[in-house]
């Protein structure tokens, strides 16, 4: 899970980041109230070396990933957190993680060396925790006018069958 959390925060670290301005309030202002999408590559700096690659697309307080080997869905009150090659799926209610990776101003304040272009950002993350000193690329960065609709960032558990393993921590 430690691994999702580091991924999500170097992601949305880097989507807020993703312009040629380098002033981060004039990023915040550009990309206040838009549906972002991109796709990222990243490396972690732990004891052992992961690199991570995939794409997301944020829109508030909800998003989807696509990671090398997970999915993560999140309508905002409720993150989904799906192994195809596992086939899991843990359920969790959303809360202060999900705070702290929703507020531009804290990943902001986080990342260091970001270097931006027209559609591409990269830089370090230097924050506590997991993830600290990771490296991450972002390239396609799109933002557009928000389309509104959570219930396209839900995942549907009715649909999978019966191998799959769904875990609904509530």
């Amino acid at each position: 899970m430690k691994r999702l959390t580091l991924i999500f925060i170097l992601t949305a670290a880097a989507m807020l980041s993703a312009s040629a301005q380098s002033d981060a309030s004039a990023l915040l202002k550009k990309l206040e109230g838009k549906r972002v999408s991109f796709d990222f590559s990243l490396n972690t700096a732990d004891k052992v070396s992961i690199k991570h690659s995939g794409s997301a697309v944020v829109e508030g307080s909800c998003y989807h990933i696509v990671d090398n080997t997970l999915e993560l869905w999140c309508d905002g009150t409720t993150r989904w957190t799906v192994d195809p090659g596992a086939k899991e799926v843990y359920i969790e209610a959303t809360g202060q993680e999900e705070e702290m990776l929703i507020s531009p101003s804290k990943l902001l304040s986080n990342v260091k060396n970001l270097v931006t272009g027209g559609t591409s950002a990269s830089g370090k993350y230097t924050g506590e925790g997991p993830g600290k000193g990771s490296t991450f690329v972002l390239t396609s960065i799109k933002a557009s006018a928000p389309k509104g609709d959570p219930g396209e960032f839900s995942f549907d558990v009715s649909a999978l069958g019966k191998p799959w393993i769904i875990t609904d921590l509530r």
